[in-house]
């Protein structure tokens, strides 16, 4: 999963940064997904993220994000988040939010 903002990565390895939203709905609750700083990247060495959970928000029915959601998605406001993904995705009418959990590398199975 590509995350270019460019905080977020170690947001998500000191656990402060535990959602995300995209406009796709490809990701699967219970898989682990690598994590890239860009499209071409490989994934970082440190560990992965397992998707612990989703859900759907439609655009007309999005009333307001909650404070603890927005925090959630690497320390924003609501009202900071929802400019920032207007600005990346200007035309999204549907988006998934994803809920995940990070895993070093050394904690991950083999």
């Amino acid at each position: 999963m590509i995350f270019s903002v460019a905080d977020h990565i170690q947001q998500i390895i000191a656990g402060t940064k535990t959602q995300t939203r995209r406009k796709s709905d490809w990701y699967q609750v219970g898989k682990t997904y690598s994590i890239q700083p860009c499209r071409t990247c490989k994934g970082i060495p440190e560990g992965r993220i397992k998707i612990t959970a989703k859900k759907t928000e439609y655009k007309h029915y999005l009333l307001k994000l909650s404070p603890e959601d927005a925090e959630a998605e690497g320390g924003y406001t609501p009202e900071t988040f929802e400019t920032l993904y207007n600005k990346i995705n200007p035309k999204w009418m549907e988006r998934t939010a994803y809920i995940f959990k990070y895993t070093p590398t050394k904690e991950i199975p083999t």
